[in-house]
């Protein structure tokens, strides 16, 4: 009799082991499905932060700015659901005829992305002497 109860003891032992090792085995499966998942779900918030953080330039207005007399060099971007219009102003141009040119493109600008707000910035000698917002 205590014969049996001594193999019904290792037995009984022996199927509490597997069952808690293969217990584990399964939480772990089931925590790497998780950590998939949400791998998946932030590449694709990455992907659509990099799509509206997307720059695109519009080349025919940039080619406009740097006509210019006053203007040394420019740009004018779309980003993030705004247009976006840089001037490099040469040095002796005065403030006033800074602020004019900006207000100009500004309201350019908003006549061609009247859904977006606009931007326009002027920028002399390292100093910013513009920055104007048309919402």
């Amino acid at each position: 009799m205590k014969h049996n109860f001594k193999k019904l003891g290792i037995l009984a032992l022996i199927l509490t082991l597997f069952i808690s090792l293969s217990g584990c085995s399964f939480g772990k499966q089931s925590s790497q499905n998780d950590v998939a998942k949400s791998t998946t779900e932030k590449q694709k918030e990455a992907a659509k932060q990099k799509e509206a953080s997307k720059i695109t330039t519009d080349t025919d207005k940039t080619a406009q700015l740097k006509k210019e007399k006053a203007i040394f060099n420019g740009q004018v971007y779309v980003q993030n659901n705004r247009a976006i219009a840089t001037m490099i102003i040469k040095s002796g141009v005065s403030d006033k005829e800074a602020k004019d040119l900006a207000q100009k493109y500004a309201k350019d600008l908003k006549k061609k992305y009247n859904n977006m707000p606009v931007t326009v910035m002027a920028v002399r000698d390292n100093k910013n002497i513009v920055n104007l917002t048309v919402k």
